[in-house]
Formats: C-alpha cells, structure tokens, sequence
C-alpha cells in the first residue's frame, strides 16, 4: 500500500503544480505529512510527503525551511534512484525561482526536467512530466510578456496531453485554455475563440475551478471583440458558478471576487450603470478583507474611486482613491499607487484644488519612474536568462564542432598509414567479399525460411480469427434463436395457460376462494415473466430498435433497481448508432462484465463510459469492489473474463485490465472503428 499511496501522491502533487496552486492556498494537514516523513515504511512516500510539504512552506512565503526541506527531498530521491521524484524536486524548484522572477534558473530546471523525462521507462509518467514542464515554460515567457514563446511552449505541452490516454480532461482543458489566453494577448480573437471552443467539448467534465477559468477568457475575449450580449452571458455563467457550484470556504469568495471585480468593470465601461457598478466593487472589497488578501484590497478601493469619479462624484472618489493610495503604500504596491495617485490628480483638479493635484501628479510621476526602472531591470533579467540559455547551447555546438576537427586532424596523421596498407588490405578486401557473397547466400536462405514459417503463422491466426468469429456469430444465432422460440414459443404456451385459468376462474366463482388454485395462477403468471426476462436478456429488442446506448441504459436501471448495485453509465461522441453486429458484441461485452461485477466484486458502484472520438472507440469499466489478483495460480486467464477477451480480440480490439485489492477494479478496451462501422 505504500507504492499505491506514493503514486496518488505524486498524481496529486503533479496535477496542484499544473493547475496553478490554489488548492495550496488552503490549509494543509502538516501533521500528518510530518507523521508520514517520520514514519513512512517507503523512501518514495518519504521523499512525495517532504516535497508536498516543502510545497506548501514555499507558497506560504517560509522561504527557508521549504527550500531546506525540498533540497533534501530530491537528495533523497537521487540517493534510492527514485527518477521521478528527482523530476518532481525539480518542478518545485523551477516553479520557486520562477516566481522570484530569477528566470535563467527556473528554464534551467524546467528544461532539465524535460531531459530527464526522456530517460524514464514509463510513459505516462514521462509525458505529464514534459507537458508540464512545457506549460511552465510558456508561464514564464507569458508573465514576461513574449507571448509567441509562451504559446510555442504551450503548443508543445498541447501535443503531448493529446497523446495521453486515457484523457485527462482537465489537463486537456487546462492547456486549451492557457492557449486561448496566449492567443487573446497576442490579438489573435479568432484562434482564442477556437480554443475555448475545444475546452467546451470537455465542458461537463472539467473541474469548477477550471469552468470559472472558462468563464473568464470567453468573456475577455468577447469584450476585445465587443461582443457584448455574449460578453455579459459569460458574465452571468460564471455568477451563476460562484452560487451552484460545490466550493470549499476559501474558493467561494475567491470566485465570488473574481466575478464582483469583472462584474464592476463590466457595469462602468460597457453599461455606465454606475450604481451598480459600485454595489459590485464594494462586494470586491468586503471579500478582500475577508481573505486577506491586500492588494485585492487596495486594488478595489482603486476601483471603487474610478467608479464614483465616472459618476462624477469627486468627493467620494476622493475618499475611496486616498484609501487605495495608503493600502498600496502599506504593502509596497506601486502600480497600485501610480494608478491611485494620477486619478487623484485628476479628481483634484475637477474639484479646483490645483495644488492637491501638483503633488499627486508629481507622485505619479515619480512611481512611474520607479516602475520603469524596475521593469527595465526584470526585462534585462529576462533577456539576459534566455541570452545565457542560447549561450550554453552554442558553447555545445563549438564543443561538439572542436571534436569534430581533433578527428578530422588525427584521420589526416592517419592517412599515410591507411595508404600503405591498402595494397595488403585489397588482398584481405577480395577474400572477405567471396566469403560475404557466401554468407549473404546464407542470410537470404534462412530468411526466405522465416518468411515461409511467418506466412504459415500468419494464415494460422487468419484461421483462428476466423473460428473465433464463427464460433461468436454462431452463439449471437442460437441466442437469438432459443430468444424467439422462449418469446414465441413458451411465452405464447404459458399465456395461453394463464387464458385458461382466467376463463375457468370466470365459470366457477368457486375457484377464487381456492388457494390452490390462486398459488398456481401465480406460479404460471410467474413463470411466464421469467420466460419473457431470459428472452428479453439473450437479445433484447431494445438494443435492435434503439441502440447499443438504450439497451445498456436499460440493463443499468434494471441493475441499480436492486438497490445492491449502484450503476452509472456516461457517453462522449456516441451520436451515432454503430454496426448491428458491433453493437451486439459491446453489448454482449458489458454484460458480462456487470455479471462478474455482481457475483465477485462486491461492490456497490460501477461506472461505464463509452468515449468515440473520430474512428476510435474507448470503453472503461469501473467499480470500487474488492480487487483481484491479474494473474491466477494456475497461470491462465479468469474464468470470468475469458468470453470478454474473445469478444475483445472478436472486434480487434485491445483490452487492459487495472485491479488492487481493496480499491476496485479498472477494465479499459479500445477498438478502432472502419468508417462503414457507424450507421445513421
């Protein structure tokens, strides 16, 4: 259990960095991530518990004590050759220096993460590693304002998460929308809009945080294209989130403030509903208060003062514009100051006071020169961290041509050695070719034979697949024969038997009073169902009439009924019906599964999903039941799911089963659909 609990771990820590933290604004259960570093029986567990923890010490400003704590960690991981913890290790480190703005070392990190990962064995792992070092990648050039490098880098990222199977949709989501936002900064709205557009096709998926984020960039870009009717839908989609969507404490008024600051915005610029506008930057305020948060603050007071000085209302811009002013300089937040003090300078001057004005646009002016400087010196700091990254690789290249120019040198010394051996060497030269004609006479021999006991091979499984698919159809005939005789035949004797006990019931009153003769009524009226739910489970007309979707939603209901079993079924790109005969074998596939869930797993939920995307087809099948051992003693297949992988190899599909005791059992099959397959 601990390998399983190390792997979540990591899941969890590598899914909190590419989504950007938030969770780790929340408090965290120290305690027990110290109880685990101190007594975790696994070095990996150790190493995963110290890095979430010297995580969560960085974001919470306790610089010192992460950076010692996450140093050891990856020391620690290198010492048990635990590759992807030294990856992780590395993640949080770029992630740390990135946001000190020491940008040479945080793409150092990020593009030895992205070197690393090539080295490991697993796949998965190895390409969530590069798509997140990738995204964080284009985060740096995006905060620097080089949004071509930001959206080559996310492109990059994009291409690996579009591999990943099975799809994560909230990474998917995560990169589209961080796409989208490049895009938009770059002024490119119809690409924006393509991407967003690509996001909601994982819509009903995705995580709420990610939805808000949706909201956001959809409304942004429908401003910058001034469409305003769609602008103010987004608007109300995302108010709508912050009421109904499941929110711990911390997020509810996060959003909640999100939403009040573009809400305000929204009402002052595009509306010039004034009153409104500042009802909504006062709610933007009162939730910075509550989490603290002191350059939303000040920022809101800025807002609130913009709004009242549109209203041309001085006084009270006045006022909010001189608590904006004081808040920011408490906290050190000159952008927030310059913008306070040029407003200021203008309410003043509305107001006839000129000398109040003087000073707070000199003021203005003064931070502005600050602000340049500051931003001067982070651009330099910029440039010169991509100017030392090229450098490294040129001082490679000029290694690499140095070495090429040693060879060159010694092949020269060389030369008169390869000439005065070559008459010797024409000599051993026509030996070795008599010799090479006879061994290549070999070879072809050997593989004409290899290619005969191929094509045996082959036409050997060409004959197993098609015994396989005559022993399936044969089955499907003879279920759907025995089907229509129990339907037809005994359905039909055992309602003519009910006819003659009702007339007989009707002749003699008698009988009703008989409890013989009611028990047998019953038995019959009993026994004629069952004929009609055996028949109805060997083909039932459902999956004829309506569909692979209907027959298995169906056989859903009628599982959960029992109230033993909770079944849900969900369904991605399934508009259109498949082949008579695929469907058949998917259906056929599903219920021998949610048989063997019932008799074995003793579970009490199970999930199918059927994802179709273009000409592929994904089905998961999942429950939280007891687990299994993948492999039995006897080294054979389970009994269980012998029929299931016949079917499976029936369709050239491919099959992969995931179980842990105790956790549940996932059964994922892949099948690729020829054109022909789907019909209207």
């Amino acid at each position: 259990m601990a390998g399983i609990r190390s792997r979540l771990l990591v899941a969890g820590v590598l899914l909190l960095m590419l989504g950007g933290g938030t969770a780790m604004a929340q408090k965290l259960n120290e305690d027990s991530l110290k109880a685990v570093i101190q007594s975790a029986n696994s070095d990996t567990a150790r190493v995963d518990a110290m890095q979430t923890l010297a995580n969560y010490e960085l974001k919470n400003q306790q610089d010192s004590v992460g950076l010692e704590r996450l140093n050891a960690a990856i020391q620690l991981a290198e010492k048990v050759k635990y590759a992807a913890g030294v990856l992780q290790g590395q993640l949080l480190l770029g992630n740390y220096q990135r946001s000190k703005s020491n940008w040479a070392e945080s793409i150092e990190r990020f593009n030895g993460v992205i070197a690393g990962a090539e080295k490991l064995s697993n796949d998965s792992l190895k390409n969530r590693f590069q798509m997140m070092a990738f995204n964080n990648l284009g985060g740096i050039y995006n905060i620097n304002g080089d949004f071509s490098s930001s959206l080559e880098n996310r492109l990059r990222a994009m291409e690996i998460v579009e591999k990943i199977v099975p799809v994560n949709y909230n990474n998917r989501a995560l990169i589209y929308l961080n796409i989208a936002s490049d895009y938009r900064q770059l002024q490119i709205p119809v690409k924006a809009i393509d991407y967003l557009n690509k996001t909601r096709i994982y819509f009903d998926s995705i995580s709420n945080r990610l939805k808000m984020e949706y909201y956001y960039e959809y409304h942004l870009n429908y401003l910058a294209a001034d469409s305003l009717a769609r602008a103010k839908q987004m608007l109300d989609q995302m108010g709508a989130g912050v009421k109904n969507y499941d929110w711990s404490a911390f997020q509810q008024k996060d959003y909640s403030m999100m939403h009040a600051k573009l809400s305000a915005d929204y009402y002052a610029d595009v509306e010039k509903l004034y009153p409104a506008a500042l009802g909504y930057a006062q709610d933007a305020i009162n939730l910075a208060k509550e989490l603290k948060l002191k350059n939303e603050l000040a920022d809101g007071y800025y807002r609130a003062g913009r709004i009242a000085y549109l209203q041309e209302d001085i006084p009270a811009a006045i006022r909010q514009l001189h608590v904006s002013y004081d808040s920011a300089a408490a906290s050190n937040l000159k952008n927030i100051m310059r913008k306070s003090a040029s407003l200021l300078a203008e309410a003043y001057a509305k107001k006839g006071d000129y000398a109040k004005a003087y000073q707070f646009e000199r003021e203005a002016r003064q931070i502005s020169g600050l602000i340049y400087d500051q931003e001067k010196t982070r651009e330099i700091n910029f440039l010169e961290s991509k100017y030392q990254h090229q450098k490294k690789e040129t001082e490679i290249a000029f290694l690499q041509l140095d070495n090429l120019s040693k060879q060159f040198s010694l092949a020269k010394r060389n030369k008169q050695l390869w000439i005065g051996g070559l008459v010797g060497a024409a000599l051993v030269f026509i030996l070795g070719l008599l010799y090479f004609v006879n061994r290549q006479k070999r070879i072809i021999a050997e593989k004409d034979r290899a290619l005969q006991f191929e094509q045996i091979n082959m036409l050997e499984r060409q004959q197993q697949v098609v015994s396989l698919q005559s022993m399936v159809n044969g089955q499907e005939m003879e279920r759907s024969r025995i089907a229509k005789d129990l339907h037809d035949g005994l359905g039909g004797l055992f309602s003519t038997v009910k006819m003659h006990f009702s007339a007989l019931q009707h002749e003699n009153e008698m009988l009703r009073e008989n409890q013989l003769f009611s028990k047998s009524y019953e038995l019959v009226d009993t026994a004629a169902q069952e004929v009609r739910r055996i028949a109805h489970n060997m083909m039932p007309d459902v999956l004829i009439k309506l569909g692979l979707l209907q027959a298995v939603q169906e056989f859903c209901n009628s599982i959960s009924a029992s109230r033993q079993l909770q079944v849900t079924m969900l369904d991605y790109g399934m508009e259109q019906r498949l082949n008579a005969s695929t469907e058949v074998m998917l259906y056929r596939i599903i219920q021998e599964l949610l048989n063997n869930i019932i008799k074995h797993a003793r579970a009490t939920e199970a999930i199918i999903q059927f994802n179709k995307l273009g000409d592929r087809l994904t089905v998961t099948v999942e429950d939280n039941g007891a687990g299994f051992d993948l492999e039995p003693s006897d080294g054979g297949v389970h009994a269980g799911l012998s029929s299931v992988k016949s079917r499976v190899n029936y369709l050239n599909g491919q099959l992969s089963i995931d179980s842990e005791k105790g956790i549940g059992t996932t059964i994922l099959m892949e099948f690729l659909l020829n054109e022909k397959e789907a019909v209207a």
